[in-house]
């Protein structure tokens, strides 16, 4: 073939790849036959490490959004609006990135779940001290919040955010009620 008509179909082939027109694996076996195995090779490589760079900047960026919220919830003396603020917008980055690995399907969307999850049990927390809510006000939203991970988990089918729902559950309430019995 001429090297315009192997190109086109090179090209189309990434296309239908990149696209999941066609299994991954019969896509790397045509881009294989057809360039004869040499530019496929340097080039995917070159784009999975700038994507893996990517990626694991993301993930960095957003574990380090935990240590930064419990920062400005705890450790500052900013606004409550300035503080919520900000909290609805690591909030808001941390679904994104949760979003984008998945939709990507991405192997670090565990991570990204569990993020997201305790950036909004943190800012529960918050929210119920803004409010002075009464301590079982308090428990009921955490219970709630824990409920939602439950079903999270059954949507997503993520036994470990199921898991661990029953046992946040299970340790809010037996804290919370403990001290209405004696264990004497």
């Amino acid at each position: 073939m001429t090297d315009d008509r192997t190109r086109i179909i090179v090209k189309e082939i990434k296309y239908w790849k990149d696209h999941k027109l066609l299994p991954q694996a019969q896509c790397d076996f045509l881009l294989a036959l057809y360039t004869q195995g040499e530019e496929f090779e340097s080039s995917t490589t070159t784009l999975n490490k700038r994507y893996q760079v990517n990626y694991y900047l993301q993930l960095i960026l957003l574990v380090l959004l935990i240590p930064f919220s419990f920062l400005v919830v705890y450790f500052t003396q900013f606004n409550f609006i300035l503080q919520l603020g900000i909290l609805v917008l690591f909030l808001s980055y941390s679904f994104w990135v949760f979003r984008y690995f998945r939709k990507k399907d991405i192997k670090y969307v565990h991570i990204s779940i569990t993020v997201l999850l305790f950036l909004l049990l943190i800012t529960t927390d918050f929210i119920s001290n803004i409010l002075n809510l009464n301590q079982y006000l308090s428990v009921v939203f955490f219970v709630m919040n824990f409920i939602g991970w439950y079903i999270l988990s059954r949507k997503l089918n993520y036994r470990y955010l199921m898991f661990s729902s029953f046992f946040a559950i299970i340790t809010l309430l037996f804290v919370n009620i403990s001290h209405l019995f004696s264990f004497n």
